[in-house]
């Protein structure tokens, strides 16, 4: 597979995997660049790790009335 060069700066890219997410990244601007529905999956998936369902703090404790 050929290396993938950053759109922004014509600089190489490098790949990584994050929560089932793969993510390039440039290596000299450091611009990092998702596929469609990527960000919402990342999210997503950084939502779940950290225990929240999407509602406030105060919305589960109740006090956001």
């Amino acid at each position: 597979m050929a290396e993938m060069i950053c759109p922004k700066c014509k600089g190489p890219m490098r790949t990584h995997r994050r929560n089932g997410v793969t993510i390039e990244q440039c290596r000299k601007c450091h611009g990092i660049f998702l596929d469609r529905g990527e960000l919402e999956q990342l999210i997503g998936a950084e939502s779940s790790f950290l225990g929240r369902d999407g509602s406030s703090p105060e919305a589960k404790r109740g006090l956001d009335r």
